[in-house]
Protein backbone atom coordinates (compact mmCIF):
# COMPACT_ATOMS: atom_id res chain seq x y z
CA UNK A 1 0.00 0.00 0.00
CA UNK A 2 2.74 2.44 0.83
CA UNK A 3 4.38 1.63 -2.61
CA UNK A 4 1.25 2.42 -4.30
CA UNK A 5 0.98 5.83 -2.53
CA UNK A 6 4.68 6.74 -3.16
CA UNK A 7 4.15 5.90 -6.91
CA UNK A 8 0.45 7.86 -6.87
CA UNK A 9 2.28 11.43 -5.23
CA UNK A 10 5.38 10.68 -7.80
CA UNK A 11 2.43 10.88 -10.62
CA UNK A 12 1.91 14.22 -8.92
CA UNK A 13 4.50 15.62 -9.26
CA UNK A 14 6.51 14.40 -6.74
CA UNK A 15 9.79 16.09 -6.46
CA UNK A 16 12.56 18.38 -4.71
CA UNK A 17 11.88 22.24 -5.73
CA UNK A 18 10.25 21.50 -8.85
CA UNK A 19 7.60 23.64 -9.85
CA UNK A 20 7.03 24.29 -13.94
CA UNK A 21 6.38 27.72 -14.82
CA UNK A 22 5.54 27.77 -18.34
CA UNK A 23 4.86 32.06 -18.02
CA UNK A 24 6.62 32.54 -14.42
CA UNK A 25 9.41 32.39 -12.25
CA UNK A 26 9.77 31.27 -8.64
CA UNK A 27 12.21 30.98 -5.78
CA UNK A 28 13.70 28.87 -2.95
CA UNK A 29 15.90 28.53 -0.67
CA UNK A 30 16.85 27.86 3.12
CA UNK A 31 17.43 30.07 5.87
CA UNK A 32 19.61 29.07 8.99
CA UNK A 33 20.62 30.81 11.81
CA UNK A 34 24.42 31.68 13.22
CA UNK A 35 24.88 27.62 14.18
CA UNK A 36 23.61 26.45 10.98
CA UNK A 37 19.95 25.90 13.01
CA UNK A 38 17.14 26.37 10.88
CA UNK A 39 15.16 29.31 11.59
CA UNK A 40 11.79 28.67 11.69
CA UNK A 41 8.96 31.41 10.61
CA UNK A 42 11.19 33.82 9.07
CA UNK A 43 10.09 36.36 6.59
CA UNK A 44 10.88 36.52 2.75
CA UNK A 45 9.76 39.40 1.01
CA UNK A 46 9.84 39.87 -2.70
CA UNK A 47 9.41 43.33 -4.34
CA UNK A 48 9.68 43.55 -8.36
CA UNK A 49 11.37 46.74 -8.93
CA UNK A 50 10.04 48.04 -12.03
CA UNK A 51 6.28 47.14 -11.05
CA UNK A 52 6.43 47.33 -7.34
CA UNK A 53 4.65 44.34 -7.19
CA UNK A 54 4.76 42.12 -3.73
CA UNK A 55 5.72 38.49 -3.18
CA UNK A 56 6.04 36.99 0.30
CA UNK A 57 6.31 33.81 2.02
CA UNK A 58 7.93 32.41 5.57
CA UNK A 59 10.08 29.70 6.11
CA UNK A 60 8.85 26.08 7.50
CA UNK A 61 9.43 23.62 10.07
CA UNK A 62 12.64 22.75 7.95
CA UNK A 63 13.57 26.27 7.38
CA UNK A 64 12.56 26.56 3.66
CA UNK A 65 10.76 28.14 1.71
CA UNK A 66 8.97 28.49 -2.05
CA UNK A 67 7.56 31.39 -4.19
CA UNK A 68 5.79 30.30 -7.14
CA UNK A 69 4.17 32.61 -10.13
CA UNK A 70 6.68 35.68 -9.97
CA UNK A 71 7.36 37.88 -12.72
CA UNK A 72 10.24 37.38 -15.00
CA UNK A 73 13.23 38.90 -15.03
CA UNK A 74 13.92 42.02 -12.59
CA UNK A 75 15.72 43.57 -10.62
CA UNK A 76 14.09 42.07 -7.37
CA UNK A 77 14.70 43.16 -4.22
CA UNK A 78 14.77 40.50 -1.75
CA UNK A 79 14.96 41.02 1.80
CA UNK A 80 15.18 38.12 4.50
CA UNK A 81 14.15 38.81 8.33
CA UNK A 82 13.55 37.40 11.62
CA UNK A 83 13.23 38.53 15.17
CA UNK A 84 16.37 38.80 16.64
CA UNK A 85 18.31 39.02 13.73
CA UNK A 86 19.32 41.12 11.34
CA UNK A 87 18.14 41.34 7.70
CA UNK A 88 19.49 40.59 4.84
CA UNK A 89 18.87 41.82 1.38
CA UNK A 90 19.83 40.73 -1.76
CA UNK A 91 18.88 43.38 -4.78
CA UNK A 92 19.63 43.43 -8.49
CA UNK A 93 17.70 40.00 -8.30
CA UNK A 94 17.11 38.65 -11.80
CA UNK A 95 15.10 35.94 -12.07
CA UNK A 96 14.72 33.30 -15.17
CA UNK A 97 11.40 32.00 -17.12
CA UNK A 98 10.54 28.43 -15.87
CA UNK A 99 13.17 28.53 -13.35
CA UNK A 100 13.30 28.22 -9.80
CA UNK A 101 16.64 30.88 -8.10
CA UNK A 102 17.96 28.83 -5.15
CA UNK A 103 18.11 32.10 -2.03
CA UNK A 104 19.43 30.67 1.08
CA UNK A 105 21.08 32.38 3.78
CA UNK A 106 22.51 32.67 7.18
CA UNK A 107 21.06 35.14 9.42
CA UNK A 108 23.54 36.06 12.59
CA UNK A 109 22.27 37.20 15.79
CA UNK A 110 21.74 41.06 16.07
CA UNK A 111 24.25 41.45 18.93
CA UNK A 112 26.80 40.21 16.01
CA UNK A 113 26.68 42.33 13.38
CA UNK A 114 24.88 45.53 11.46
CA UNK A 115 21.31 45.46 11.62
CA UNK A 116 21.34 45.04 7.86
CA UNK A 117 23.31 43.18 5.31
CA UNK A 118 23.11 43.98 1.94
CA UNK A 119 24.69 41.17 -1.12
CA UNK A 120 24.46 42.73 -4.61
CA UNK A 121 24.67 41.68 -7.96
CA UNK A 122 22.73 38.60 -7.58
CA UNK A 123 21.55 38.44 -11.38
CA UNK A 124 23.57 34.68 -11.58
CA UNK A 125 22.00 33.17 -8.82
CA UNK A 126 22.15 29.66 -9.20
CA UNK A 127 18.89 27.93 -10.26
CA UNK A 128 17.37 24.36 -9.88
CA UNK A 129 16.15 23.36 -13.44
CA UNK A 130 14.25 20.25 -14.69
CA UNK A 131 16.34 18.72 -17.65
CA UNK A 132 18.49 20.47 -20.59
CA UNK A 133 17.72 23.87 -21.29
CA UNK A 134 18.53 27.66 -22.04
CA UNK A 135 16.92 31.05 -21.20
CA UNK A 136 17.43 34.27 -23.01
CA UNK A 137 16.78 37.16 -22.14
CA UNK A 138 15.35 40.57 -24.06
CA UNK A 139 18.94 41.92 -23.70
CA UNK A 140 20.32 38.75 -25.10
CA UNK A 141 18.63 38.79 -27.75
CA UNK A 142 19.04 42.69 -28.57
CA UNK A 143 22.56 41.57 -28.76
CA UNK A 144 22.12 38.58 -31.33
CA UNK A 145 22.83 39.17 -34.84
CA UNK A 146 19.73 38.01 -37.08
CA UNK A 147 18.63 37.76 -40.43
CA UNK A 148 14.89 37.00 -40.29
CA UNK A 149 14.80 39.03 -37.43
CA UNK A 150 12.48 35.84 -35.90
CA UNK A 151 12.59 33.28 -33.64
CA UNK A 152 14.57 30.82 -35.08
CA UNK A 153 17.27 33.03 -35.10
CA UNK A 154 17.31 32.83 -31.66
CA UNK A 155 16.60 28.99 -31.46
CA UNK A 156 19.54 28.18 -33.22
CA UNK A 157 22.19 28.83 -30.44
CA UNK A 158 20.32 25.65 -28.97
CA UNK A 159 23.01 22.75 -29.82
CA UNK A 160 20.55 20.23 -29.96
CA UNK A 161 18.30 21.66 -32.67
CA UNK A 162 18.92 21.97 -36.76
CA UNK A 163 16.98 24.45 -38.22
CA UNK A 164 15.98 23.84 -42.18
CA UNK A 165 15.77 26.53 -44.49
CA UNK A 166 12.25 26.89 -44.66
CA UNK A 167 12.44 27.20 -40.95
CA UNK A 168 11.37 23.38 -39.57
CA UNK A 169 12.73 23.25 -36.55
CA UNK A 170 13.99 19.92 -35.52
CA UNK A 171 15.06 18.96 -31.97
CA UNK A 172 17.72 16.21 -30.79
CA UNK A 173 16.52 14.76 -34.17
CA UNK A 174 12.90 14.29 -34.24
CA UNK A 175 10.44 15.75 -36.86
CA UNK A 176 9.39 19.55 -36.24
CA UNK A 177 5.83 18.64 -35.68
CA UNK A 178 6.21 16.78 -32.44
CA UNK A 179 7.89 20.18 -30.97
CA UNK A 180 5.80 22.60 -28.23
CA UNK A 181 5.68 26.12 -28.98
CA UNK A 182 3.98 28.26 -26.63
CA UNK A 183 3.65 32.26 -25.94
CA UNK A 184 2.25 33.30 -22.71
CA UNK A 185 1.25 29.62 -21.72
CA UNK A 186 -1.03 29.74 -25.05
CA UNK A 187 0.08 26.86 -28.10
CA UNK A 188 1.16 28.61 -30.97
CA UNK A 189 1.86 25.19 -32.54
CA UNK A 190 0.67 23.97 -35.96
CA UNK A 191 -1.59 21.47 -34.34
CA UNK A 192 -2.91 20.56 -38.35
CA UNK A 193 0.73 19.91 -39.18
CA UNK A 194 0.64 21.69 -42.55
CA UNK A 195 3.27 24.48 -42.04
CA UNK A 196 7.14 24.13 -42.22
CA UNK A 197 7.93 25.86 -39.32
CA UNK A 198 5.45 24.36 -37.08
CA UNK A 199 3.27 27.74 -35.86
CA UNK A 200 0.39 29.53 -36.92
CA UNK A 201 0.79 31.38 -39.72
CA UNK A 202 3.52 29.61 -41.01
CA UNK A 203 2.08 28.78 -44.60
CA UNK A 204 1.98 32.35 -44.90
CA UNK A 205 5.46 33.15 -44.32
CA UNK A 206 4.89 34.74 -40.97
CA UNK A 207 6.48 34.92 -37.70
CA UNK A 208 5.07 33.93 -35.34
CA UNK A 209 5.67 36.72 -32.53
CA UNK A 210 7.30 40.23 -32.95
CA UNK A 211 10.55 39.91 -31.20
CA UNK A 212 10.65 43.27 -29.53
CA UNK A 213 7.95 42.05 -28.00
CA UNK A 214 9.71 39.14 -25.93
CA UNK A 215 10.88 39.16 -22.39
CA UNK A 216 12.61 35.85 -22.45
CA UNK A 217 12.15 32.46 -24.50
CA UNK A 218 12.93 29.53 -22.60
CA UNK A 219 14.10 26.39 -24.35
CA UNK A 220 14.04 23.02 -22.84
CA UNK A 221 14.77 19.72 -24.36
CA UNK A 222 13.98 16.43 -22.12
CA UNK A 223 12.44 18.21 -18.74
CA UNK A 224 11.39 15.90 -16.21
CA UNK A 225 8.74 17.56 -14.86
CA UNK A 226 5.26 16.51 -14.81
CA UNK A 227 3.76 19.36 -15.64
CA UNK A 228 5.74 20.07 -18.84
CA UNK A 229 4.21 17.49 -21.56
CA UNK A 230 2.82 17.50 -24.70
CA UNK A 231 5.93 16.71 -26.88
CA UNK A 232 9.29 14.69 -27.74
CA UNK A 233 11.24 16.92 -29.20
CA UNK A 234 11.72 20.53 -28.09
CA UNK A 235 9.57 23.11 -26.03
CA UNK A 236 9.85 26.67 -26.91
CA UNK A 237 8.24 28.62 -24.17
CA UNK A 238 8.28 32.72 -24.61
CA UNK A 239 6.53 35.19 -22.53
CA UNK A 240 5.99 39.14 -23.89
CA UNK A 241 6.97 42.29 -21.61
CA UNK A 242 4.59 43.94 -19.26
CA UNK A 243 4.32 47.45 -18.70
CA UNK A 244 5.67 48.62 -15.47
CA UNK A 245 5.55 51.96 -13.34
CA UNK A 246 7.47 53.77 -15.98
CA UNK A 247 6.24 54.51 -19.59
CA UNK A 248 8.34 52.35 -21.58
CA UNK A 249 8.02 52.02 -25.94
CA UNK A 250 10.19 51.84 -28.55
CA UNK A 251 10.28 52.78 -32.69
CA UNK A 252 12.51 50.26 -34.65
CA UNK A 253 12.73 49.31 -38.55
CA UNK A 254 15.27 47.27 -40.70
CA UNK A 255 15.44 47.42 -44.61
CA UNK A 256 16.74 45.50 -47.70
CA UNK A 257 16.91 46.59 -51.02
CA UNK A 258 18.43 45.95 -54.07
CA UNK A 259 21.28 48.24 -53.24
CA UNK A 260 22.41 46.48 -50.33
CA UNK A 261 23.72 43.27 -52.19
CA UNK A 262 25.78 42.39 -55.13
CA UNK A 263 25.58 43.73 -57.87
CA UNK A 264 26.03 40.82 -60.43
CA UNK A 265 24.89 37.10 -60.46
CA UNK A 266 24.62 34.48 -63.14
CA UNK A 267 21.22 33.43 -64.45
CA UNK A 268 20.53 29.57 -65.28
CA UNK A 269 21.86 30.37 -69.29
CA UNK A 270 25.07 31.43 -68.14
CA UNK A 271 23.75 35.46 -68.89
CA UNK A 272 25.29 37.73 -66.37
CA UNK A 273 23.27 40.72 -64.99
CA UNK A 274 25.19 43.92 -64.13
CA UNK A 275 22.68 44.81 -60.94
CA UNK A 276 19.42 43.16 -59.29
CA UNK A 277 16.08 44.37 -60.22
CA UNK A 278 14.24 46.55 -57.66
CA UNK A 279 13.46 44.47 -54.65
CA UNK A 280 12.52 45.32 -50.77
CA UNK A 281 12.43 44.07 -47.28
CA UNK A 282 11.32 46.17 -44.35
CA UNK A 283 10.00 45.32 -40.73
CA UNK A 284 9.23 48.29 -38.60
CA UNK A 285 6.88 48.65 -35.41
CA UNK A 286 6.10 50.36 -32.23
CA UNK A 287 5.91 49.10 -28.12
CA UNK A 288 4.09 51.14 -25.76
CA UNK A 289 3.98 50.24 -21.82
CA UNK A 290 3.43 51.77 -18.59
CA UNK A 291 1.23 51.95 -15.57
CA UNK A 292 -2.77 52.52 -15.12
CA UNK A 293 -2.58 52.56 -11.95
CA UNK A 294 0.81 52.49 -10.12
CA UNK A 295 2.03 49.15 -8.54
CA UNK A 296 -1.49 47.99 -9.09
CA UNK A 297 -2.61 47.91 -12.89
CA UNK A 298 0.12 47.77 -16.23
CA UNK A 299 -0.41 47.73 -20.05
CA UNK A 300 1.96 46.98 -22.52
CA UNK A 301 1.08 47.09 -26.60
CA UNK A 302 2.54 46.75 -29.76
CA UNK A 303 1.92 46.59 -33.62
CA UNK A 304 4.59 45.34 -36.52
CA UNK A 305 4.12 45.72 -40.15
CA UNK A 306 6.55 43.67 -42.15
CA UNK A 307 7.01 43.43 -45.87
CA UNK A 308 9.08 41.36 -48.34
CA UNK A 309 8.92 42.10 -52.09
CA UNK A 310 10.81 40.72 -55.27
CA UNK A 311 10.94 40.49 -58.77
CA UNK A 312 9.46 37.59 -60.63
CA UNK A 313 12.58 36.79 -62.26
CA UNK A 314 10.85 33.71 -64.73
CA UNK A 315 7.82 35.83 -66.05
CA UNK A 316 6.99 35.90 -69.64
CA UNK A 317 9.77 36.80 -72.15
CA UNK A 318 12.21 36.43 -69.41
CA UNK A 319 16.05 35.65 -70.40
CA UNK A 320 15.49 33.19 -67.31
CA UNK A 321 13.00 31.05 -68.44
CA UNK A 322 12.64 28.26 -71.03
CA UNK A 323 9.67 28.93 -72.55
CA UNK A 324 8.97 31.40 -75.57
CA UNK A 325 7.22 34.75 -74.97
CA UNK A 326 5.37 34.57 -78.36
CA UNK A 327 4.67 30.74 -78.03
CA UNK A 328 2.94 30.90 -75.10
CA UNK A 329 1.08 33.77 -75.43
CA UNK A 330 -0.64 32.04 -78.66
CA UNK A 331 -1.70 28.96 -76.63
CA UNK A 332 -3.33 31.71 -74.17
CA UNK A 333 -5.20 33.20 -76.69
CA UNK A 334 -6.49 29.54 -78.45
CA UNK A 335 -7.37 28.76 -74.48
CA UNK A 336 -9.35 31.90 -74.22
CA UNK A 337 -10.86 31.24 -77.36
CA UNK A 338 -12.33 28.15 -76.69
CA UNK A 339 -13.38 29.03 -73.28
CA UNK A 340 -15.53 31.99 -75.27
CA UNK A 341 -17.28 29.16 -77.58
CA UNK A 342 -18.53 27.68 -74.61
CA UNK A 343 -19.94 31.05 -73.13
CA UNK A 344 -17.04 30.96 -71.20
CA UNK A 345 -15.04 34.47 -70.48
CA UNK A 346 -11.29 33.67 -69.65
CA UNK A 347 -9.49 36.72 -68.60
CA UNK A 348 -5.89 34.67 -67.54
CA UNK A 349 -2.74 36.48 -68.22
CA UNK A 350 0.75 35.77 -68.06
CA UNK A 351 2.24 38.06 -64.94
CA UNK A 352 5.29 39.76 -64.40
CA UNK A 353 4.19 40.90 -60.97
CA UNK A 354 6.29 40.49 -57.78
CA UNK A 355 6.24 37.83 -55.52
CA UNK A 356 5.74 39.11 -52.08
CA UNK A 357 4.86 38.65 -48.22
CA UNK A 358 3.49 40.67 -45.93
CA UNK A 359 2.43 40.69 -42.35
CA UNK A 360 0.88 42.47 -39.41
CA UNK A 361 1.29 41.81 -35.72
CA UNK A 362 -0.64 43.14 -32.87
CA UNK A 363 -0.88 42.48 -29.13
CA UNK A 364 -2.48 44.42 -25.96
CA UNK A 365 -1.64 42.73 -22.21
CA UNK A 366 -2.89 43.82 -18.92
CA UNK A 367 -1.25 42.85 -15.28
CA UNK A 368 -3.03 43.53 -12.33
CA UNK A 369 -2.03 42.68 -8.88
CA UNK A 370 -5.46 42.36 -7.09
CA UNK A 371 -3.38 41.88 -3.91
CA UNK A 372 -0.31 40.83 -2.42
CA UNK A 373 -1.70 37.19 -2.82
CA UNK A 374 -3.77 37.27 -6.25
CA UNK A 375 -1.95 38.22 -9.75
CA UNK A 376 -4.15 38.50 -12.73
CA UNK A 377 -2.68 38.66 -16.25
CA UNK A 378 -5.20 39.03 -19.63
CA UNK A 379 -3.40 39.21 -22.96
CA UNK A 380 -4.81 39.05 -26.74
CA UNK A 381 -2.48 39.14 -29.65
CA UNK A 382 -3.28 38.87 -33.37
CA UNK A 383 -0.94 37.90 -36.58
CA UNK A 384 -2.42 38.49 -39.85
CA UNK A 385 -0.12 37.41 -43.04
CA UNK A 386 -0.55 36.92 -46.59
CA UNK A 387 1.85 35.08 -49.52
CA UNK A 388 2.21 34.50 -53.08
CA UNK A 389 2.68 30.89 -53.75
CA UNK A 390 3.18 29.33 -57.22
CA UNK A 391 4.85 31.73 -58.69
CA UNK A 392 6.64 30.87 -62.21
CA UNK A 393 10.05 29.38 -62.70
CA UNK A 394 12.12 28.60 -65.50
CA UNK A 395 10.68 25.02 -66.41
CA UNK A 396 7.06 26.49 -65.69
CA UNK A 397 5.48 29.43 -66.68
CA UNK A 398 2.14 29.99 -65.08
CA UNK A 399 -1.25 32.77 -65.45
CA UNK A 400 -1.39 35.23 -62.54
CA UNK A 401 -4.89 33.27 -61.44
CA UNK A 402 -2.22 29.76 -61.10
CA UNK A 403 -0.58 31.88 -58.29
CA UNK A 404 -2.15 32.47 -55.49
CA UNK A 405 -2.28 34.06 -52.53
CA UNK A 406 -2.46 32.14 -48.84
CA UNK A 407 -4.06 34.49 -46.54
CA UNK A 408 -3.27 33.28 -42.90
CA UNK A 409 -5.08 35.10 -39.65
CA UNK A 410 -5.04 34.26 -36.30
CA UNK A 411 -6.01 35.78 -33.10
CA UNK A 412 -5.03 34.36 -29.24
CA UNK A 413 -6.80 34.53 -25.84
CA UNK A 414 -5.34 34.43 -22.81
CA UNK A 415 -6.65 34.60 -19.16
CA UNK A 416 -4.20 33.78 -15.99
CA UNK A 417 -4.72 34.14 -12.10
CA UNK A 418 -1.35 33.68 -9.67
CA UNK A 419 -2.98 33.07 -6.38
CA UNK A 420 -1.31 32.37 -3.12
CA UNK A 421 -3.48 31.02 -0.61
CA UNK A 422 -0.70 30.38 2.20
CA UNK A 423 3.08 30.33 2.73
CA UNK A 424 2.46 26.17 2.28
CA UNK A 425 0.10 26.21 -0.82
CA UNK A 426 -0.28 28.10 -4.64
CA UNK A 427 -2.22 27.89 -7.27
CA UNK A 428 -2.01 28.62 -11.06
CA UNK A 429 -4.69 29.19 -13.57
CA UNK A 430 -4.48 29.27 -17.17
CA UNK A 431 -7.13 29.54 -19.82
CA UNK A 432 -6.28 30.80 -23.51
CA UNK A 433 -8.52 30.35 -27.22
CA UNK A 434 -6.57 30.34 -30.16
CA UNK A 435 -8.51 31.05 -33.40
CA UNK A 436 -6.30 30.28 -36.49
CA UNK A 437 -7.57 30.82 -40.36
CA UNK A 438 -5.84 29.70 -43.30
CA UNK A 439 -7.19 30.10 -46.59
CA UNK A 440 -5.97 30.32 -50.43
CA UNK A 441 -7.20 32.83 -52.86
CA UNK A 442 -6.96 31.69 -56.34
CA UNK A 443 -8.83 34.27 -58.14
CA UNK A 444 -11.40 33.62 -60.29
CA UNK A 445 -13.01 29.86 -60.90
CA UNK A 446 -11.33 28.46 -63.74
CA UNK A 447 -10.16 24.94 -64.50
CA UNK A 448 -6.02 24.01 -64.65
CA UNK A 449 -4.92 23.68 -68.09
CA UNK A 450 -1.15 21.69 -67.84
CA UNK A 451 0.40 21.63 -71.19
CA UNK A 452 3.72 19.71 -70.83
CA UNK A 453 6.57 20.26 -74.08
CA UNK A 454 6.38 24.01 -74.67
CA UNK A 455 10.05 24.72 -75.40
CA UNK A 456 11.64 22.68 -72.55
CA UNK A 457 9.29 23.93 -70.24
CA UNK A 458 5.08 23.08 -69.13
CA UNK A 459 2.23 25.95 -69.54
CA UNK A 460 0.37 26.51 -66.38
CA UNK A 461 -2.92 27.74 -66.96
CA UNK A 462 -6.21 28.45 -64.92
CA UNK A 463 -6.38 27.55 -61.19
CA UNK A 464 -4.02 25.64 -59.24
CA UNK A 465 -5.26 22.00 -58.79
CA UNK A 466 -4.94 21.73 -55.37
CA UNK A 467 -5.98 25.54 -54.53
CA UNK A 468 -9.67 25.59 -56.21
CA UNK A 469 -11.36 24.83 -52.78
CA UNK A 470 -9.12 25.08 -49.95
CA UNK A 471 -9.27 26.35 -46.25
CA UNK A 472 -8.39 25.34 -42.99
CA UNK A 473 -10.36 26.65 -39.83
CA UNK A 474 -8.57 25.61 -36.55
CA UNK A 475 -10.44 26.52 -33.24
CA UNK A 476 -8.34 25.48 -30.20
CA UNK A 477 -9.09 25.45 -26.41
CA UNK A 478 -6.69 25.00 -23.48
CA UNK A 479 -7.31 24.76 -19.36
CA UNK A 480 -4.53 24.66 -17.35
CA UNK A 481 -5.11 24.55 -13.15
CA UNK A 482 -2.32 23.62 -10.85
CA UNK A 483 -2.45 23.65 -6.93
CA UNK A 484 1.25 23.07 -5.50
CA UNK A 485 1.38 22.32 -1.63
CA UNK A 486 5.22 22.97 -0.22
CA UNK A 487 5.59 20.02 2.75
CA UNK A 488 9.38 20.10 4.13
CA UNK A 489 12.15 19.49 1.60
CA UNK A 490 9.52 18.26 -0.97
CA UNK A 491 6.63 19.86 -3.68
CA UNK A 492 3.70 18.04 -4.56
CA UNK A 493 1.77 19.23 -7.31
CA UNK A 494 -2.08 18.18 -8.39
CA UNK A 495 -2.84 19.38 -11.98
CA UNK A 496 -4.92 19.13 -14.85
CA UNK A 497 -4.06 20.08 -18.10
CA UNK A 498 -7.02 20.31 -21.41
CA UNK A 499 -7.10 20.49 -24.95
CA UNK A 500 -10.32 20.89 -26.97
CA UNK A 501 -9.92 21.43 -30.84
CA UNK A 502 -12.18 22.30 -33.50
CA UNK A 503 -10.79 21.49 -37.02
CA UNK A 504 -13.20 22.65 -40.34
CA UNK A 505 -10.80 21.79 -43.45
CA UNK A 506 -11.51 22.20 -47.21
CA UNK A 507 -10.17 20.78 -49.20
CA UNK A 508 -11.03 19.24 -52.67
CA UNK A 509 -8.81 18.95 -55.33
CA UNK A 510 -9.25 19.52 -59.23
CA UNK A 511 -12.89 21.25 -57.81
CA UNK A 512 -12.97 23.44 -61.34
CA UNK A 513 -11.36 20.27 -63.49
CA UNK A 514 -7.92 19.35 -64.45
CA UNK A 515 -6.76 18.96 -67.78
CA UNK A 516 -3.24 17.66 -68.56
CA UNK A 517 -1.76 17.94 -72.35
CA UNK A 518 1.58 16.54 -74.01
CA UNK A 519 1.48 18.06 -77.24
CA UNK A 520 1.56 22.21 -77.84
CA UNK A 521 -1.03 21.38 -80.34
CA UNK A 522 -3.96 22.21 -78.27
CA UNK A 523 -6.25 22.71 -80.80
CA UNK A 524 -5.98 19.33 -82.11
CA UNK A 525 -5.32 17.62 -78.76
CA UNK A 526 -8.64 19.43 -77.08
CA UNK A 527 -10.58 16.14 -76.89
CA UNK A 528 -7.57 14.30 -76.04
CA UNK A 529 -6.27 15.17 -72.75
CA UNK A 530 -3.63 12.62 -71.66
CA UNK A 531 -5.28 13.17 -68.09
CA UNK A 532 -8.60 14.90 -66.95
CA UNK A 533 -9.26 15.01 -63.33
CA UNK A 534 -12.45 16.38 -61.67
CA UNK A 535 -13.98 16.39 -58.52
CA UNK A 536 -17.76 17.80 -57.31
CA UNK A 537 -18.00 20.32 -54.82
Amino acid sequence: MKRILLLLLMTMGFGIYLSAQVTTSSMSGKITGTNNEVIIGATVQAIHEPSGTFYGGATNADGRYTIQGMRVGGPYNIKISYVGYETVVFSDVTLKLGETANISTSLKESSQSLNEVVIVGKSGIAANKTGAAASLSADEIDRMPSITHGIADVIRLTPQVNISNTGAMSFAGTNNRYNSFQIDGAMNNDVFGLTSNGSNGGQAGAQPVSMETIEQIQINIAPFDVTQSGFTGGAINAITKSGTNTFHGSAYGFGNNQDLIGKKYTLMNGQTSEKYDKQSEYQAGITLGGPIIKNKLFFFANYEKANKKYPNAYGLGSSASNIDANEAQKILNTIKEMAEAQGVTYNGAFSNSDVYTESDKAGAKLDWNINDKHKATVRWSLVSAKQLNSASSASNLNTSDYSYDFVSKTNTFIAELQSRFSDNLSNEFRASYVRARDQRDPGSPFPMISISNVGDGTLNIGNERSSMANSLDQDIWSFTDNLTLYKGNHTFTLGTHNEFYNFSNLFIQDAYGTYYYNSVDISMQVRFASTVSRRQM
